[in-house]
This record gives structure tokens, C-alpha cells and sequence, in this order.
């Protein structure tokens, strides 16, 4: 349990009055004045596979990439995980409760011939009636897709967990045979609808469209992301629904496809499931199918960043309970010199921590002062509304958490663990384990690939 004495409830309070400013900017370090940010001690670790795709591409894995949304997941008391073994099979595994050993299904049907990291396994569950959805080997080639039979997920305990309860691949959905897909990402809303958004066409030249699961079965919503007509793509930091059931997205757009050329954060939420969209005062500015989000679009640019800054496509994004939208950036630092050059810009960018107050739909920045080379990281929050960040370093392969509390408008940011130098690609973090047992639970490839980690971290505080 935390103490506050009341000087440092005085500073709290000071610190919380000076970031009601519109766009403010606060710098800060490794450590902080509050020493109210969660703690975190480890309570296991356990091998997921040592069997995993060793080939590395676009400096990552194909297993542990920020936009494998989700590699790792709970649904109904069972966590899953998902990877490729070095023969080229998808294989998924869960285990009760989130501890223990891995029981694993290997799908042998399908094989691939990718070393590209884009190509991930990302994982889908519908809480309306309980399969297990595998979106994978994408990148911008057509769909591959399967599902599980209905009430794997809601039945674990008597459904038969094995390679038979999983459908054929699939290369077309709701009637829709796209020849250019990458970045496949499930999210389900409070009422059970499973969603997929998915991005159509290139790097630098793309849209993102919608995707429904219902009764059984798929049917297309439409585009809602436009970017083929301005010649650029929108790259999502994530898009998921809050508790009161508006659904919210965050991405970056690239005018090439070099990454150089990444700029400014934008944001739009839809009340109607994807259907229209609303930039950030409420405005209804965009129809799904009919007239999608274009970059161009009053309302949408929440925060500028000009092109040549090192900014990092796809890092992260998290809603808390107060519907409070986070989003996990990463850029050089401002008032320092541009770099044309991305690789390079990248040795010198820092992360950062923007984030959108539900009530005066304010967004506000705070720079981490953490850094990561060409390496992502992942941003999530417990149940109490803490933040914390997991993110790796592509030149040293030590991992990092870093944890904030909700109780100092997550001014503490504090670096509570960093790892021997035993790592490599991007980390994910259970992100419904850690809302809902307030244990953080992160997906680690080792340095070389063969080995996965899944480490589990007790949290204290809020």
C-alpha cells in the first residue's frame, strides 16, 4: 500500500494543475518525484517454445512484433500464445490460469516459406460463442486465415484442444479476396462482436478496412481508413474499445514507404462500431464504405510531427477504464535537428507517452526519456488505471519495464527492472491479463529467436 505524506500530496496536486494546459509537454527521466508507480516483482517465467523462427528481417522476429495484436491473450480464465516454429508451422498454445506449462497445437497443414517479420500469427477470440480466430503471413500478399470450432475458448476445460478443432486456411473473408493484405488486428466490443481491422495495399500507398464477425460467420464493412487516393497510409498504434463502448484508433501516416517519412499522430472514435467516425471534438467527418477517414480531414491531426523525426509506426496504444486513450510513440526529442536518414534517426530517439483526457478532450505529451533504437514497445494499464511500459533495445537486447501511476496524472514514470541483455524484437504484454488480474504478463523472444520467454510480474500499487 502506498503512503502519501501530505507535502507529497501537495506536489501531486501542483504537478496535476500545471498538465491542464491544451498540448502540454512535461520532461521526465528514468525517475521521478512521486515514488508512487507500481512495482513489479517477478513470479515466473516459462518457455513457450525453444523451437521458434530464428529469421530476422526489418531488425525483428516473425514471432514478437508490436503489431501482432494479440500474440498473447486471456479469455475466460486461459491464457494463449501464438508463434512460428523454425519448420515454418503456426502453432498455438494455452494454458489455465496463466501459469504452468504450455499445452500446444501445431497446424501442419499450412507452412510457410517467410523470413519476413511482418508475417506474424495474430489471435482473435469471440466472446459470443468462443472460437479462436489466426490471422497470419501477411505482408501485403493475400489473406491467410483460420478458425477454431465454436466454444474452444468458452469451454476449454472439455473442448478438444488440438489440431482437428481448427478450420482449413482460408484466403477470402465476408466475400472480400484482397491480393495486398498486411497488419491484421482482432478487437471485440462489450457486446461480444468480434472486429478485424486489416491494411489493404502498400507501405506508403494503403487504406485499412473493417471486418465483422457475427452468428457464425464474417461480412465486410468497408474501408475506413482512406490513403490510396493522398498516395500515403495510415500505420495504427492500436485500435480497441473503452468500456462504454466507443471504439478508438490512433495511427501515424507514411508518405513513402520509407519510415522517414512517417508523421503526426491522429485519432478518430466511432460510437456505431466502425461505422462513422468522429474526430477528436465529436464531429461526425467520416462514413465506412462510403467516405473513410482521409489525413487531410479537419480533426484528425491530434498532435503534429514532421516528417524525418524517427517517428515509429505501430508502437502501441491502451484505453483505461475512465476511457482515458494512451498511445506510446517514439521520436526524437524537440528542438533537435531533423535526420533524413531513419536508422540513424532511430540511435537518437526517445519514448514517448501521449494521451487523451476523456473530458476535455484534451491530448497532452510527456517525454519517457527511454530509449530503443529500432526496437517497439508495448503500453498497458491494470485495473487501477496504472501505465506500464515494456520495450526493448535493438542495439543492447535489455528489456525494460517501466511503470506510472494513475494517482500523479502518471508523472512517476520509474524504471522498476531491466533485463541482462538476453532479448531481441518487440515484447508484448498480455493486455487482458494485466486489466483484469493486475498481473503483467509479457511475451519475450530471446536474442537469436529459437526461444520464447513468457515472463509473469506481480504489480503492487494503485
Amino acid at each position: 500500500m502506498r503512503r502519501f505524506t501530505s507535502s507529497l500530496r501537495t506536489i501531486a496536486a501542483e504537478v496535476a494543475s500545471l498538465l491542464t494546459a491544451t498540448s502540454a509537454t512535461v520532461f521526465i527521466g528514468p525517475t521521478a518525484v512521486l515514488a508512487a508507480a507500481p512495482t513489479v516483482s517477478q513470479s515466473s517465467t516459462t518457455t513457450l517454445t525453444s523451437s521458434g523462427r530464428t529469421a530476422v528481417s526489418y531488425s525483428g522476429l516473425m514471432n514478437g512484433e508490436s503489431f501482432q495484436q494479440d500474440g498473447i491473450t486471456t479469455f475466460n480464465g486461459w491464457q494463449y500464445a501464438a508463434f512460428w516454429d523454425q519448420s515454418g508451422y503456426a502453432n498455438i498454445s494455452r494454458r489455465q490460469g496463466g501459469t504452468g506449462s504450455w499445452q500446444n497445437v501445431r497446424l501442419t497443414d499450412y507452412q510457410t516459406t517467410s523470413t519476413d517479420s511482418h508475417n506474424v500469427i495474430c489471435i482473435g477470440i469471440s466472446p459470443q460463442d468462443g472460437s479462436i480466430h489466426l490471422a497470419f503471413d501477411m505482408h501485403s500478399n493475400r489473406l491467410k486465415y483460420r478458425r477454431s470450432a465454436t466454444g474452444l475458448a468458452t469451454s476449454p476445460g472439455s473442448a478438444n484442444w488440438a489440431a482437428g478443432s481448427f478450420g482449413t486456411v482460408q484466403n477470402s473473408l465476408g466475400g472480400q479476396n484482397f491480393s495486398q493484405l498486411t497488419y491484421p488486428q482482432f478487437f471485440a466490443a462489450a457486446d461480444g462482436t468480434l472486429q478485424m481491422a486489416i491494411r489493404t495495399g502498400v507501405s506508403g500507398n494503403g487504406d485499412e478496412v473493417l471486418f465483422e464477425y457475427r452468428s457464425g460467420s464474417w461480412s465486410y464493412i468497408g474501408e475506413f481508413i482512406d490513403g490510396t487516393s493522398s498516395d500515403n497510409n495510415a500505420y495504427l498504434f492500436g485500435i480497441e474499445y473503452d468500456s462504454g463502448g466507443l471504439l478508438h484508433a490512433t495511427w501515424t501516416v507514411r508518405e513513402t514507404s520509407n519510415g522517414s517519412s512517417n508523421h503526426d499522430i491522429y485519432y478518430a472514435y466511432s460510437s456505431d462500431k466502425g461505422r462513422n467516425w468522429r474526430n477528436n471534438a465529436g464531429t461526425v467527418i467520416a462514413t465506412t464504405g462510403s467516405n473513410p477517414l482521409a489525413s487531410s480531414a479537419t480533426g484528425l491531426r491530434v498532435w503534429p510531427n514532421s516528417q524525418n523525426r524517427g517517428l515509429m509506426n505501430q508502437e502501441s496504444q491502451v484505453v483505461d477504464a475512465a476511457g482515458v486513450v494512451h498511445v506510446l510513440a517514439s521520436h526524437l526529442p524537440a528542438n533537435t535537428p531533423s535526420i533524413t536518414d531513419f536508422n540513424t534517426a532511430r540511435n537518437s530517439v526517445v519514448l514517448v507517452h501521449y494521451w487523451r483526457e476523456k473530458a476535455s478532450k484534451e491530448w497532452k505529451q510527456r517525454y519517457l526519456n527511454y530509449t530503443e533504437g529500432l526496437s517497439r514497445g508495448d503500453i498497458a494499464v491494470d485495473s487501477h488505471d496504472n501505465l506500464y511500459v515494456v520495450s526493448g533495445h535493438s542495439g543492447t537486447n535489455v528489456l525494460q519495464i517501466a511503470t506510472a501511476s494513475k494517482a500523479s496524472g502518471w508523472t512517476d514514470w520509474t524504471v522498476r527492472n531491466r533485463s541482462a541483455a538476453n532479448y531481441m524484437s518487440d515484447p508484448l504484454i498480455d493486455h487482458a491479463r494485466l486489466k483484469s488480474q493486475n498481473v503483467l504478463s509479457i511475451y519475450a523472444p530471446r536474442r537469436g529467436g529459437s526461444q520464447i520467454e513468457v515472463q509473469n510480474w506481480n504489480t503492487t500499487g494503485g
